[in-house]
């Protein structure tokens, strides 16, 4: 490969709903629109798999008729292929990685037949329904030598390293004591096909926690978790209540904490999600320091910006000097993760560092903490590896 040309990450996707269009729509953008030099990395879709041929070809006429960014500039010549069925997919010769879109409960299963088909894997998240789940995933990917990771996109984007350096070099709000997030959007007013929508059907692995949980998660992780002080200690302590929709039974408000003593004098995580609300739009995302603090406005997923404001220790509301920094995103984001995948594919790596299976398998473990505490019981025969007794 010429030194100027780029690295062609070529995908698979499976799962031709909402999320995958919002993923194949970014890697038809040209990385150029977001700061990636021209020898660095591009992206082909190379094969779409649904329910039928046609849904694949609907799929990829809306999204990517003629390809990704890397296929639009004569990188690769082939056109993506519509597949009839998952299988079909992960036995194309011209896919290096399976984007997994596909609902959550069955995460486990599409994983498990990509990486022992022979291919690397992003999947959504949830990753999987519970730790035990992913732990079988991540033995199987490291057995093969083969990538996997957790679509977690929040990670990757520069206003998240942003903020971690103003957090963690700069301190400029002082010692970190306590983190509050919370992701809530109201399905329960808006649903069209009542019981059936997969967010309130408890068969599907329903509710709050796991649709919408990962995003307020995420700044605890990085910010508490990945705190230099802390070592990437688990949590000492979680605490958590979940109310349910009486309807179905999966959760609707669900509210969890999580401790971390080794920062400062000891931080909290107050975290929460509601599928009866919404979350605020001012803040979403509030970081509380000795010497002020750090505001996300929403969306708790995807924030564009962040609101610095500083003040001095003291008892009572403090008068403050407020800082913006604002963070243009291309397309809906998806990308950033997308050229950090393909890196780590490049240089040989099969798991990247920003998003480790350690922290799926964390992330997880808490979820599955909370789910017990809030007496929240997938029904029989969803969870494919069961969690010890």
């Amino acid at each position: 490969m010429s030194a100027s040309k780029p690295f062609v990450l070529r995908w698979g996707i499976i799962g031709a709903g909402g999320i995958s269009s919002e993923f194949v729509k970014d890697l038809v953008l040209p990385p150029s629109g977001r700061g990636v030099a021209d020898s660095d990395v591009a992206h082909a879709v190379a094969a779409v798999g649904s329910r039928s041929v046609a849904k694949a070809e609907e799929f990829i006429q809306q999204n990517c008729p003629e390809g990704a960014c890397a296929q639009k500039a004569g990188l690769v010549q082939t056109k993506p292929a519509a597949k009839g069925s998952y299988e079909e997919v992960y036995n194309d010769m011209n896919v290096d990685i399976i984007y997994i879109g596909t609902p959550h409960m069955s995460h486990f299963e599409d994983a498990k037949d990509a990486l022992e088909a022979g291919k690397h894997v992003l999947l959504e998240k949830p990753a999987t329904l519970n730790r035990a789940e992913f732990e079988v995933l991540s033995e199987l990917a490291k057995t093969k030598k083969l990538f996997l990771m957790e679509a977690l996109w929040t990670r990757f984007f520069p206003l998240t390293f942003a903020l971690e350096d103003v957090l963690f070099k700069e301190e400029a709000i002082g010692e970190i004591r306590r983190l509050e997030s919370d992701f809530s959007i109201d399905f329960v007013d808006i649903l069209v096909v009542g019981e059936q929508n997969r967010v309130v059907n408890l068969d599907l692995a329903g509710g709050g926690l796991l649709d919408l949980g990962s995003y307020p998660l995420v700044w605890a992780l990085l910010l508490l978790y990945r705190h230099p002080q802390n070592a990437r200690t688990a949590p000492a302590q979680i605490s958590a209540t979940m109310a349910k929709y009486g309807k179905t039974g999966v959760d609707m408000h669900t509210n969890w904490t999580l401790d971390f003593p080794n920062v400062g004098i000891g931080a909290r995580a107050c975290l929460s999600t509601s599928i009866g609300v919404n979350s605020a739009q001012d803040v979403v995302t509030r970081i509380q320091g000795t010497k002020g603090e750090i505001l996300l406005p929403s969306v708790t997923a995807r924030p564009d910006k962040f609101i610095i404001r500083r003040s001095k220790v003291g008892r009572g509301p403090q008068d403050f000097v407020e800082e913006v920094k604002e963070f243009p995103i291309q397309g809906m984001g998806l990308n950033w993760e997308a050229d950090a995948v393909a890196r780590d594919i490049r240089d040989g790596k099969i798991e990247n560092e920003r998003m480790p299976h350690s922290e799926t398998l964390l992330e997880l473990a808490i979820f599955d903490e909370v789910r017990r505490q809030g007496g929240y019981v997938y029904p029989e025969g969803l969870e494919k590896v069961k969690l010890p007794a």
